[in-house]
């Protein structure tokens, strides 16, 4: 029998068992040979504590990487073997789970999906499920009966498996998600609020020298041509599914465009990798007041920049820097409000007002004095981020939900429609302490476990390397 290796060697053990013959000619075992209460297992040609050091290393590195760990440690065996090995061993019974945590992976992104069961109490993960249906979360919960908290995020399946599988649990709707769906629906009114936003920018636009060069618009004058048409079918109540046919668009965005007064912006300047040279260029500059663009240009490629040089050219231009021929021109560039994505500038509204740089603080202030909309919003944000952290108290949610439903902001009236729906879980996300980052912890680590045996193993051993794993 195969051993442990011993001085970098590998062992073999040499082993005398007694055998029995059977001399009844009407018994069906003729051979009988004495079994070991230790160390030795029937059938195998490992030892029990081979055995347990091969498993441990499968399961902590998978097949290939196995093979070749074990064969420098002077363990020869295949990675079949080992993954054969990990196939035998059944999954450990877990203990009486209090405390659930539920959440979705993909097996395959945006085609199909899996479950994630984690236990709250000890946060280790302790299954997994082939799909996100309610039948197969019901069936699963009806095994183990005694499950008191289900967290879990608002996916109406789960919600309707956790209710139909384990009726006596509270269910707990996770904070973060809540708080993401928030923050979407600022995304959309600032996306809608462009309007405000330019008015801004063209208050703050400095003086222009001579000859600047403006930046081109985003939108052609087809994606403008194509709002309008848009914007005027909605008003005659032509259904959504009718235009997304006609124009060929996404229903998301036709109703986008539906709360919209002008076609909104997509996307903004974005880094080009010339802002950590900037001090740099200004030195340079200081030295050298006549210093031409190719020379600068090369110096930088010294030092790390990877840009061309009609990107270095315009960049130089946007900061107020450029050199040689287009020494004193400037780039008239939109405000800083307008440089910021409607993604980036929603998160103002949910940082802590103390914590706001005077930067920050002055861009949520401008945005708030443009629009009544902004302004509004921003109050709403505060008092529900405000019950949620610090009050820690579901006792004004009713109040909130029935102002946010009277006021004349559909994204945040859409939300609290959302809220209604499944108002006892985010009760309960409010005054319980349980929340779904153990679980999302757990999701990182399953997906760093698919990717390292690169999508191609199987359910039943993705499981068994992710619940049987060390803490």
């Amino acid at each position: 029998m195969n051993d442990l290796p011993s001085f970098g060697k590998s062992s073999t053990l040499f082993l005398r068992a007694r055998k029995y013959y059977c001399c009844t000619d009407e018994c069906p075992l003729k051979v009988f040979t004495e079994r070991f209460d230790n160390h030795f297992r029937p059938y195998q040609r490992r030892t029990e504590r081979l055995h347990d050091r091969l498993l441990n290393i499968a399961i902590e590195t998978g097949g290939k990487s196995a093979e070749r760990i074990c064969s420098r440690f002077s363990i020869p065996v295949s990675d079949t073997t080992l993954l054969r090995i990990v196939d035998r061993v059944e999954l450990p019974k877990s203990q009486e789970v209090i405390a659930l945590g539920v959440d979705d992976w993909a097996i395959r992104k945006r085609e199909r999906y899996g479950s994630i069961l984690v236990d709250l109490a000890t946060n280790r993960p302790i299954g997994l499920l082939g799909d996100r249906e309610e039948d197969t979360l019901s069936y699963w919960l009806k095994e183990r009966g005694k499950i008191q908290v289900i967290s879990r995020d608002r996916y109406g399946n789960y919600q309707r498996g956790s209710t139909k599988g384990a009726p006596q649990a509270i269910q707990v709707t996770d904070r973060w998600h809540l708080l993401k769906n928030l923050g979407e629906a600022v995304r959309k009114i600032l996306e809608r609020e462009h309007t405000a936003l330019k008015r801004i920018r063209n208050s703050q636009r400095e003086t222009i020298l001579p000859t600047p060069r403006v930046l081109k618009s985003m939108a052609s004058p087809r994606q403008k041509e194509k709002f309008l048409e848009v914007k005027q079918l909605l008003q005659q109540d032509v259904p959504i599914r009718e235009i997304a046919r006609r124009f060929r668009m996404s229903r998301i965005t036709i109703r986008k465009y539906k709360h919209c007064t002008e076609l909104p912006r997509k996307i903004y300047i974005s880094p080009t990798g010339l802002e950590k040279h900037l001090n740099y260029v200004k030195k340079r500059r200081k030295e050298d007041p006549e210093i031409q663009l190719r020379q600068l240009h090369a110096e930088l490629k010294a030092r790390g920049y990877q840009g061309a040089y009609s990107t270095l050219s315009d960049g130089l231009a946007r900061h107020s820097l450029a050199v040689g021929k287009k020494k004193g021109t400037k780039t008239v560039l939109p405000s800083d409000l307008n440089l910021w994505r409607p993604s980036r500038s929603s998160m103002l509204f949910f940082n802590d007002p103390q914590k706001l740089s005077k930067d920050e603080s002055n861009i949520l202030n401008q945005l708030c004095r443009a629009s009544v909309v902004l302004k509004q919003s921003l109050s709403f944000i505060r008092q529900f981020r405000q019950m949620m952290f610090k009050d820690q108290c579901s006792a004004g949610l009713n109040d909130w939900i029935r102002r946010v439903s009277e006021s004349s902001i559909p994204e945040l009236c859409g939300f609290a429609k959302g809220l209604q729906q499944d108002l006892a879980a985010v009760k309960n996300a409010f005054d319980l302490p349980w929340s779904n980052g153990p679980v999302e912890g757990n999701v990182n680590k399953l997906k760093t476990l698919k990717r390292q045996m690169y999508g191609r193993c199987s359910l039943r051993l993705l499981e068994k390397r992710l619940v049987m794993a060390p803490s």
